[in-house]
């Protein structure tokens, strides 16, 4: 009975250490969820900048980020075409 008890054990181990394994193969969907318009953001980046949070430089930087992400995603295209 004991000898049973060790077998079962040592089976359901290596089921679960192979099912981790295997799951490290797995590929990984991420989807960008967004709750907040662009618009809206921009609005909120300056209204941090004209209130002094963030100094000249950082807005520059999240306002080109924020404008490279909405180009990524097709919301927008900074050459002027459509």
């Amino acid at each position: 009975m004991k000898k049973a008890l060790h077998v079962v054990m040592a089976l359901t181990a290596v089921a679960l250490l192979s099912g981790c394994a295997g799951a490290a193969f797995n590929k990984v969907s991420v989807t960008a969820n967004r709750n907040i318009t662009i618009g809206q953001e921009l609005i909120d980046l300056q209204a941090a900048h004209e209130k002094g949070i963030i100094n000249d430089t950082e807005y520059a930087q999240m306002k080109q980020d924020i404008l490279n992400f909405a180009t990524q995603i097709g919301s927008i295209n900074l050459d002027g075409t459509k």
